[in-house]
């Protein structure tokens, strides 16, 4: 054999080492172990822990009792076991770059007991509300580590209600959703039609998703799907993760007449209070505020400040970003005049305005300026709005145009994922636009009241895996990184030709 054949055998053999690793789907964890040889060659394994405890089960769901016994504690003693987790949060470059998510180890109190005299402790508690996945119980005395074991939790879904006319809010809440790649990305299909995706990384393994229910009159099929690629594992009894329920649920829509009303929900909070803006600066005496501290584009805003210098003229200037990030031109900050106005003899002055038409998302930092000098500042959100949506109805075919306002710009955002039928057929973009988006779309269906939806997403971030990017965040009320965004509901009746 040449030299070139033994080398391709041994990158054939490594290669398929590291395959059969990748697909073997163990990701149970495995206790310590420390490795003997005896007089005759074969391995004796012992447990690096002076004690063991074992479980009733390996694989159980949050709240689910287990019972565990202990052999080889110190006797007479007081044991605690403890229950190690994570927690999830999302990570930013600055204010509008995403990164991705983070965990970090935690231990929580599980139970504790005293030890026999013969060294040993029987109990039972319940897993702990939180994350999915594997977790480590621990057992101490002394501080001192005695024993370990893992536990496998799956997470459980519920769907309320469970019918209604068309455009009824369905929720659907989960409990106990993992933590590790493979395990915490969800996708909800409608009648096998995409329509997004479920999240509970910064709620502890927590997810309420909401959607809308859609037509035509009789029974659906809710399916929550798990892949870690941002699209259902289809064929999931073959997956690596094939331990994961895929729960299905029915939903009947009645014959009821829908609500036929276009409306923005109302503003959630970006997950664990979104990002942090910079700290604002004022001058020794200066306050400044307003009556709202978010609108939407044309909504009356009245500003009030003080401390100000007496009987001069204060320009007020908006702080907003312009470019583009896919474009090759670059985007940075631009200083709009919003207005002037003369302060009194006691430096101060209220003044009302309008909300610009501009950007969404993160706030947009204020400016007072007297002589060029910045004396006050204070923050002010833009949230989205329906400008129109036309026609309101038409036969299969019509066009329809769509105008919002108010849509963001950073990498968290400055998307908006949208649903016909709970089906997810495209996302819309407002940075170019200063945050106006106008959509074009053609009518489809059967005869009827048909749900056009736009949901929060992330546009990009560095994270690769799981991917979470540009799709309808169904979970966008608790978990939406960066700002709190408000889904956009809207419809259209497709009637007879």
């Amino acid at each position: 054999m040449n030299r070139n054949n033994r080398f391709t055998i041994i990158i054939l053999i490594i290669s398929t080492i590291v395959l059969l690793a990748a697909c073997g789907g163990n990701t149970a964890s495995t206790k310590k172990t420390v490795e003997k040889k005896t007089n005759s060659g074969q391995s004796d394994k012992k447990s690096a822990f002076q004690g063991k405890i074992t479980l009733s089960t390996t694989k159980a769901e949050v709240n689910s009792p287990v019972h565990f016994k202990i052999n080889g504690l110190n006797p007479n003693q007081e044991t605690t076991l403890t229950w190690g987790t994570v927690e999830g949060k999302y990570d930013y470059d600055g204010l509008y770059k995403f990164i991705g998510v983070s965990l970090k180890d935690k231990v929580l109190p599980l139970t504790t007991g005293k030890s026999s005299s013969a060294g040993e402790l029987e109990g039972d508690f319940n897993v702990p509300s939180g994350y999915g996945g594997n977790h480590t119980i621990y057992v101490n005395q002394d501080d001192k580590l005695i024993a370990q074991t893992n536990i496998h939790i799956n997470p459980t879904f519920k769907i309320s209600p469970a019918s209604g006319p068309i455009g009824t809010e369905i929720t659907i809440t989960a409990e106990g959703i993992g933590y590790d790649v493979m395990e915490r990305n969800w996708q909800l299909t409608y009648d096998n039609k995409l329509t997004g995706l479920i999240t509970a990384i910064t709620t502890d393994g927590k997810a309420v998703a909401k959607l809308r229910a859609s037509g035509p009159v009789g029974d659906h099929t809710l399916t929550v799907w798990h892949g870690y690629l941002g699209i259902p594992y289809v064929n999931h009894e073959q997956a690596p993760t094939s331990y994961l329920p895929v729960p299905k649920f029915n939903f009947t829509v009645t014959e009821e007449k829908p609500d036929l009303n276009n409306y923005v929900e109302k503003v959630p909070t970006g997950a664990d209070g979104g990002v942090q803006m910079p700290e604002l600066k004022n001058n020794d005496g200066v306050k400044v505020s307003l009556d709202k501290s978010s609108g939407v584009v044309g909504e009356n805003v009245k500003m009030t400040a003080k401390g100000l210098p007496k009987n001069k003229n204060v320009k007020i200037i908006f702080n907003t970003m312009r470019g583009s990030r896919v474009s090759g031109n670059g985007f940075g900050e631009k200083k709009i005049d919003l207005f002037s106005v003369n302060t009194d003899d006691q430096g101060s002055f209220t003044k009302d305005f309008p909300v610009p038409d501009d950007l969404g998302g993160i706030p947009h930092r204020i400016d007072l300026q007297v002589d060029g000098k910045t004396y006050g500042q204070t923050y002010l959100s833009i949230t989205p709005s329906i400008v129109k949506i036309s026609p309101s109805s038409g036969p299969p075919g019509t066009p329809i145009t769509i105008e919002i306002k108010g849509v963001g710009w950073t990498e968290y955002d400055n998307t908006f994922d949208i649903t016909y039928d709970n089906a997810y057929f495209g996302y819309v973009c407002g940075f170019n636009t200063a945050g106006s988006v106008t959509v074009n779309m053609i009518a489809s269906g059967e005869p009827g009241y048909h749900i056009i939806d736009f949901y929060p997403g992330i546009y990009r971030g560095k994270q690769l895996q799981p991917d979470i990017y540009l799709a309808p965040q169904l979970t966008y009320q608790q978990d939406h990184p960066g700002s709190g965004i408000p889904a956009i509901r809207m419809g259209f009746e497709v009637i007879n030709p």
